[in-house]
């Protein structure tokens, strides 16, 4: 029998991990094409934005997978503090 939960649990941290995958290949390639820094391309908003938001699924991923009190609310703290920054790097784009 196939155990949904942790199926659902698994594609989300694996789904997340994809984002921050995606958007550091994305930003390699802006700065190689534009001749900038990759450093200097992580920091900007849409790419913060991104790895947040991937950082965030991958955290609540983690937290449904694991059994134990302490390390669900670990992962859940962790995600929440992610979900903030990326909060933040979204006001920053509009200013």
């Amino acid at each position: 029998m196939i155990d949904w939960y942790s199926v659902g649990f698994g594609a989300l941290w694996i789904f997340g991990l994809g984002l921050v995958t995606t958007a550091l290949s994305f930003a390699n390639y802006l700065a190689s094409h534009q001749k900038w820094r990759f450093k200097q391309v992580l920091t900007m908003p849409a790419c913060r934005i991104i790895i947040d938001l991937g950082l965030v699924f991958f955290c609540l991923g983690w937290a449904g997978g694991v059994s134990v009190v302490w390390e669900r609310l670990l992962w859940a703290v962790l995600a929440l503090i992610f979900a903030v920054q990326a909060w933040q790097a979204r006001k920053m784009s509009y200013a």
